[in-house]
């Protein structure tokens, strides 16, 4: 008898020792998200280089560089047939959105024709008299 009494004792002990497990912990908290990476050199002219070909013009890079307010700025020479300029980007170092285009290409290409000839002749040989000191009649 006293066998079985310490068996039922035992065996309502271990049940009441499950059910009576503490509650489980919160998940915790995700910390915030991590700050987006910003633009590195190589990822800002490859960007300058892609914008000046969608618009139709060769490209060589003049210069790029990060300004104090994270903003990359990436100049390019621009040439199209027959005409040449510049195109100036501004990126945002972390969206990456296009900020500023500065865009000057002139010439045949875009410019409406203008003969860009060291000697300034129009099409009968008689120079524009742009510069100070040019003949009004070339001899």
């Amino acid at each position: 008898m006293r066998l079985t009494l310490l068996l039922g004792t035992l065996l309502l002990s271990s049940g009441c020792i499950v059910a009576g497990s503490r509650p489980s912990r919160p998940p915790p908290r995700p910390g915030p998200p991590p700050r987006p990476v910003a633009m590195n050199y190589d990822e800002a002219v490859r960007r300058g280089f892609d914008q000046c070909r969608s618009r139709g013009y060769r490209c060589e890079l003049q210069e790029a560089h990060l300004t104090g307010n994270n903003v990359w700025k990436v100049k390019l020479r621009a040439y199209a047939q027959g005409a040449k300029g510049h195109l100036h980007l501004d990126y945002d170092a972390y969206t990456r959105n296009l900020l500023k285009v500065n865009e000057k290409v002139k010439g045949k290409g875009k410019g409406g024709g203008r003969d860009d000839d060291w000697d300034d002749d129009d099409d009968h040989g008689h120079g524009r008299g742009k510069k100070k000191g040019h003949a009004h009649r070339d001899d």
